[in-house]
């Protein structure tokens, strides 16, 4: 029960981080280098999982 609240809490945090840096851009304020290098890491890991649409069909 406990590990599935803090799954939820962490992926929530997340998704916070994604749209303050999304935010940051659109008002064109720097990023840091960590916040940089973690949002290589999340868009590796997703981009593992997603499978292009050329194969499929």
């Amino acid at each position: 029960m406990l590990l599935k609240k803090f799954d939820e809490n962490k992926e929530a945090l997340m998704q916070i981080g994604r749209e303050a840096i999304a935010e940051r851009r659109r008002l064109g304020l720097p990023i840091s280098a960590k916040d940089l290098e973690n949002e290589a890491k999340d868009r590796a890991e997703h981009e593992e999982i997603r499978v292009p649409a050329a194969m499929r069909q």
